[in-house]
C-alpha cells in the first residue's frame, strides 16, 4: 500500500484568472471553462427557489450541480497552481479531445514531457485505491481508466511533432484530499495531491529539446488540432455567472446553519422548561427530608 501523502485545507483565494482572447476553439479556454458551461447549462433549466426556499436556506443547486461546482473549484485550483509553474512551461485548459466526448482538464508541455492532468475533488477524505479505480463512497470511480484513455487520444493527435519515445503522460490531481491510500502504484498512471504537484512536474527528468517543446506547442495551439466548440460566452461573463452561483451556495449554507443552531437553542430552551418543575418539586423533597 502506498501513502502518496498528506493535503492541506483548500484555499479560499480565487485563483489567477486567464487573460487569453476569447476564441470560439480550445487554446484559449480558461481552467474550469468546460465544467462551468455545463453547469450553468444544467442550472439555467432549473426554476427559481421561491422566496420561503431561500429564506430556508434551500441551496440554488440540486446535488449534480453541487458535483460540477466544486469539479470547477478544483480546475481552478490545479490552474492556479500549473499558472505558477517557470519559464518554459506551455500551460493549456478544458480542451475538447478531437473526435471524442472528453475533455481534458489541463496540459502541461515542459521539458520533462507533455502530461495530461485531470483535477478531481474530494476534500477531507482518505482516499483509497487499486489498479483500476478509486472508490468514492459505494461508488468505483473509472479515473484511472478515462486518465489512459485521454492520454492515448491525445498522443495520437499530436503524433505528427511528438518524439518516438514519448507518449503523454497521464496525471490525476487530487484537490487536497486528507490522505491517498493506493494498493500498489497504478499502471501508467500518475495520481497525486494538489500540494505537490508543482514540484512534481518540474523534478521531471528533461525528455523534450527545446525545438521539441516549440513543435509540440505549435501543434497544440492549432485550432485544427482540437475538436470545435461553439461560441462561448466571454470569460469574464463566464466567472460573474460562477461566482453569483458560488455565493448564492455559500449564502444558502449560512441559512441553513443559521437555522439549526436557533433550532436546537430553541429545543434545549424548551426542554429546560418542561424540566423546570420537576427540578423544584425534586429540591423541595430533599429539603423535606
Amino acid at each position: 500500500m502506498t501513502i502518496l501523502g498528506a493535503g492541506v485545507p483548500a484555499r479560499d483565494s480565487e485563483p489567477a484568472r486567464s487573460v487569453a482572447p476569447v476564441m470560439p476553439i480550445a487554446p484559449g479556454r480558461f481552467a474550469g471553462q468546460s465544467v462551468i458551461e455545463e453547469l450553468l447549462r444544467q442550472h439555467g433549466d432549473r426554476p427559481p427557489r421561491s422566496r420561503l426556499a431561500r429564506t430556508l436556506g434551500a441551496s440554488p443547486l440540486d446535488a449534480n450541480e453541487l458535483s460540477w461546482l466544486r469539479a470547477a473549484q478544483a480546475e481552478m485550483i490545479v490552474g492556479d497552481i500549473l499558472g505558477r509553474l517557470p519559464e518554459g512551461y506551455s500551460v493549456y485548459h478544458s480542451l475538447p479531445i478531437r473526435n471524442t466526448a472528453f475533455w481534458v482538464d489541463h496540459l502541461v508541455v515542459g521539458p520533462g514531457g507533455i502530461f495530461s492532468i485531470n483535477s478531481k475533488t474530494h476534500w477531507d477524505r482518505d482516499l483509497t485505491g487499486s489498479l483500476r479505480s478509486i472508490p468514492i463512497g459505494e461508488h468505483a470511480m473509472p479515473y484511472l481508466r478515462d486518465a489512459r484513455f485521454e492520454s492515448a487520444q491525445i498522443t495520437a493527435l499530436l503524433a505528427a511533432a511528438m518524439p518516438v519515445a514519448a507518449v503523454v503522460q497521464p496525471v490525476i490531481v487530487l484537490v487536497n484530499p486528507h490522505k491517498i491510500l493506493l494498493a500498489g502504484k497504478p499502471n501508467a498512471v500518475t495520481v497525486i495531491d494538489s500540494p505537490r504537484l508543482r514540484r512534481w512536474l518540474v523534478g521531471r527528468p528533461q525528455v523534450l529539446s527545446a525545438e521539441q517543446q516549440a513543435a509540440l506547442t505549435a501543434l497544440v495551439d492549432d485550432p485544427a488540432t482540437w475538436r470545435a466548440t461553439g461560441q462561448p460566452l466571454a470569460p469574464a461573463h463566464l466567472h460573474a455567472r460562477f461566482s453569483a452561483l458560488e455565493q448564492q451556495v455559500a449564502a444558502a449554507r449560512t441559512r441553513r446553519t443559521t437555522f439549526t443552531v436557533l433550532a436546537a437553542a430553541a429545543a434545549a430552551t424548551v426542554l429546560a422548561l418542561a424540566a423546570s418543575p420537576l427540578i423544584v418539586t425534586a429540591v423541595e423533597y430533599l429539603a423535606a427530608r
